[in-house]
């Protein structure tokens, strides 16, 4: 509400709360942390546990103490310094590690279903049935955020992401380039509206433009590995799936900060 100077405030008797971000301890860059370690094979990688992460790029004691000291001096009250203190909490460590699970499962089983479909292998039913079911594992990530609609709704959206996928490369195998255009355009639709609905979800986090843009470099890389593998350039492969890997790793993370950002409560 408006005082009688002009400045807004809190309704009488409503409380009302902060959200302070501190630094990072001198001389380490989270940033810059996260994109050495995406650069480096999964098997040569070291995580950190949540103790060595605060340890390492927590808020320096000095500053946490401050911020205590100034909450109780001005009557306060401080309902996450232990969460600022231990830097990331289980529950959130736990979504950050679930989502890069179904992320990587979900770059996993479509490469999987591309050498099936790419060679008529006798394992493309069951290879295509379990990626479909990624696709209901990420939707159902969802659920208890947005509720059951909109997991259905996500799921969905997925699964013609997938199937638009097959077809398209099916159309490759027979030379036929207006087909495969046909099937690239429905492909960018529903990336598009992928973007849209994840946007519209969490507008302030995931921006419709980053959003859309994360999603086509999917479809993009992905193609570089779908053509590589047609084309049987081995080498090529491989560069691909590497650079599809880190790709979904830096948007399995994008997801997960905007859940962090947008509800901060279910993660102390």
């Amino acid at each position: 509400m408006a005082t009688d100077d002009g400045a807004l405030g809190a309704l009488p008797g409503t409380p009302a709360s902060a959200m302070l971000l501190l630094r990072p301890r001198d001389g380490h860059d989270p940033a810059a942390a996260v994109a050495a370690l995406g650069a480096q094979r999964p098997a040569e990688r070291k995580y950190l546990s949540a103790a060595e992460l605060a340890a390492t790029y927590g808020a320096s004691p000095e500053e946490l103490a401050a911020v205590e000291a100034y909450a109780a001096a001005h009557g306060l009250a401080d309902h996450h310094a232990e969460h600022a203190r231990d830097g990331v909490s289980a529950k959130e460590l736990a979504l950050r590690q679930d989502m890069r699970k179904l992320w990587e499962d979900h770059i996993t089983w479509t490469r999987l279903a591309v050498i099936s479909l790419t060679t008529d292998s006798p394992d493309t039913q069951a290879t295509v049935g379990r990626l479909l079911q990624n696709q209901a594992d990420i939707g159902n990530a969802f659920r208890p955020f947005y509720g059951k609609a909109a997991a259905n709704g996500l799921t969905a959206l997925l699964r013609e992401h997938i199937l638009i996928a097959a077809d398209l490369i099916a159309a490759a195998r027979t030379g036929d380039q207006n087909a495969v255009a046909a099937q690239q355009a429905r492909w960018q639709a529903n990336a598009d509206e992928i973007a849209a609905f994840l946007s519209k979800a969490n507008p302030r986090s995931w921006k419709l433009a980053e959003t859309r843009a994360m999603m086509r470099a999917h479809l993009r890389l992905t193609t570089d590995e779908v053509v590589a593998r047609l084309q049987q350039d081995w080498a090529a492969d491989v560069r691909a799936y590497d650079r599809i890997h880190l790709q979904i790793l830096h948007m399995a993370d994008m997801l997960s900060d905007g859940l962090v950002a947008q509800f901060p409560n279910r993660f102390t």
